[in-house]
């Protein structure tokens, strides 16, 4: 009997098993890592995926619901199967697919068969009665996996396999809390019995329409418990080697806290569907672990009742200052709900800059985000439907405002002075900036390049300065601040250069050009370069400022060493995007002159994360 002969036991297609690698809630086969151990690890999610189908899923040539018996005869097989792939034999495409990485990775048989062992137990067992049985459980259907994965990095230690078996626990757990009704549906419910029994929750509870307030209950303790393991095994990612390999785990860590966060924001109201977590949410939990701020492991709060409360969704070292809105019209705000406004507006308009700034302790992340709410209105002026003489005059209002940030009504201003006061932001920064898109408002054009380096060092520099003063120095004492601010300046300008490169034909169209004219000169270049020649002739144009923006990213990336660690990653997650734009731009200019280049949102996620672990952009 065979997994591919017999209709009984026949599994199912490969096709339809890798196809739910999408919908986990960790990253299957992380794009950081090389192409060897990607494969690898779809090898390894394809043989789990498969045990999971053969223990639940519709088998192939099976009229109606399949028996319990038919489907221990099919994992029976497999686990011949399995044998069989050891001696380079196997049957089934997803064992074949697995034999490359057992003789490459040396892997043990025992975790594997612990998998099948798992599915063998559903079929005879649909409650548990205590956490140390479910524990039990998922020392079968869950642990392995993560043993394995230690196993294909070469890295399975006894003491990191106790803390991968944590995570991925904690995982389980997890996805039992998502998948109450599905579950329930099936005859089984793997929440546990003395839990329910604890809150006072019935059967009936786990197949209403919607969670009642014991379901809730229960699922609040269990996603507490979640995050206990969770932190249990996050001293993981620290221990492992390899830059990549650490942010592979720690992807993992990240994906489970994603989910306990969307459960959380769904009021533990499981019943309608399994809450997931958006890929936002994901990549922002991947840099809050990287950055040791385990921003999945809130602290449980208890009511009078003995019930816990859902805390909310501010990080929990945050939650002593900013809490949620109380704006009223004409009320001043305080300093706390004015920092809140500035970063809901970092959040929905910093595409690049927010991974970066994410990295940042608390305080200094809300002045950044102070700092950037500023200069969004700033630009947003610049760039709105105002008429000329109008956005002069709001300009000239802003000027004002800035020369004395106080407390009143207005949240940006009330988070700049609040900086100001914490951090020694020159005074002149953001004036600069001012001044820069006043250029922008005038229609200044640019003869030379130091002409536009003049501009780039106000719009950009003049945030690169702001930003320094509030970073933290490695050594505030022995630094040379003038040459700090220098250096600032001149990453500003890399910048600058880049979204200029960026925007060429949407400035153009919107009748602003940038480049310098010796250079448009210099090349004969019209543009955006509408036709074949004039395209290939600001395509060389593009390389060769491409080129000198290069240069001043060279020169500012080496501010980096003169920061503390949060402050250089901020740095160099920020640079490091732009860093890849522009290389993009560079190596396909003539893309760059039909569309909007940009980097998705899971390479922003890898340069963040790489220079949160010291790798750099």
């Amino acid at each position: 009997m065979t997994l591919l002969v017999d209709p009984a036991t026949e599994a199912p297609a490969a096709d339809a098993v890798m196809g739910r690698a999408s919908g986990e809630n960790f990253p299957v086969s992380s794009r950081v890592l090389p192409r060897a151990a990607r494969a690898h690890l779809l090898a390894l999610y394809g043989f789990a995926r498969l045990v999971d189908e053969l223990g639940d899923g519709a088998l192939p040539g099976v009229a109606g619901v399949p028996t319990v018996q038919q489907r221990l005869a099919a994992l029976d097989e497999l686990e011949r199967d399995l044998d069989r792939a050891y001696r380079g034999e196997a049957e089934h495409p997803l064992l074949r697919r697995l034999e490359p990485t057992l003789r490459a990775c040396e892997l043990p048989r025992g975790p594997f068969v612990r998998l099948i062992e798992a599915n063998r137990t559903d079929q005879r067992v649909s409650r548990y009665e205590t956490w140390e049985q479910l524990r039990g459980y998922c020392e079968l259907s869950a642990n392995p996996v993560g043993e394995l994965v230690l196993g294909v990095f070469g890295q399975a230690t006894p003491e990191r396999v106790r803390r991968s078996d944590a995570i991925c626990t904690a995982l389980q757990l997890t996805e039992h809390c998502q998948d109450v009704a599905e579950d329930y549906a099936r005859g089984r419910v793997y929440l546990p019995a003395e839990d329910l029994d604890r809150f006072g929750c019935l059967p009936a509870d786990l197949s209403a329409e919607h969670a009642g307030q014991r379901l809730r209950d229960v699922l609040a303790f269990e996603v507490d418990r979640a995050r206990e393991l969770l932190l249990q095994g996050a001293p993981l990612i620290d221990e492992l080697r390899g830059v990549r390999v650490r942010v592979a785990v720690a992807a993992f860590v990240a994906g489970a806290g994603a989910a306990l966060d969307a459960i959380e924001r769904a009021g533990y109201d499981v019943l309608p569907g399994p809450p997931r977590a958006g890929t936002g949410r994901r990549v922002l939990a991947l840099a809050r672990t990287l950055a040791g701020r385990r921003a999945w492991a809130r602290p449980r709060q208890v009511d009078e009742h003995g019930r816990l409360e859902v805390v909310a969704e501010t990080d929990a070292e945050e939650s002593m200052t900013v809490g949620a809105s109380t704006t009223r019209p004409g009320v001043p705000l305080s300093a706390a709900e004015a920092y809140r406004q500035c970063e809901a507006i970092t959040r929905a308009s910093a595409a690049n800059f927010y991974y970066g700034i994410r990295l940042l302790a608390p305080e200094r992340r809300r002045a950044m985000c102070a700092v950037y709410a500023f200069a969004r209105r700033i630009d947003d002026i610049g760039d709105g439907q105002l008429e000329r003489e109008e956005k002069l005059r709001a300009l000239d209002e802003q000027s004002r405002a800035l020369a004395a940030p106080a407390g009143g009504t207005d949240p940006v201003m009330v988070a700049l002075a609040d900086t100001y006061a914490r951090f020694q932001v020159p005074p002149d920064a953001l004036a600069a900036l001012i001044e820069g898109v006043r250029m922008d408002v005038r229609g200044v054009t640019y003869e030379s390049f130091d002409e536009l380096v003049l501009y780039c060092r106000r719009v950009a520099g003049a945030i690169g300065r702001a930003c320094l003063a509030i970073f933290a120095l490695r050594d505030p004492a022995g630094i040379d601040r003038a040459q700090a601010y220098r250096l600032a300046d001149d990453l500003g300008v890399a910048l600058q250069l880049t979204n200029i490169l960026r925007d060429v034909r949407e400035d153009a169209h919107n009748g602003r050009v940038y480049l310098p004219a010796e250079d448009l000169r210099r090349f004969g270049a019209v543009p955006p370069g509408e036709d074949r020649e004039q395209l290939e002739r600001m395509s060389a144009l593009v390389r060769f400022e491409a080129d000198r923006a290069r240069d001043w990213f060279e020169r500012g990336m080496t501010l980096a060493p003169l920061l503390e660690r949060r402050s250089a990653a901020c740095m160099l997650a920020m640079a490091g995007i732009y860093s890849r734009l522009l290389d993009r731009i560079a190596a396909n200019p003539e893309r760059a002159l039909r569309e909007r280049v940009s980097l998705g949102m899971h390479e922003k996620a890898w340069v963040a994360a790489r220079s949160m672990i010291g790798g750099g952009g």
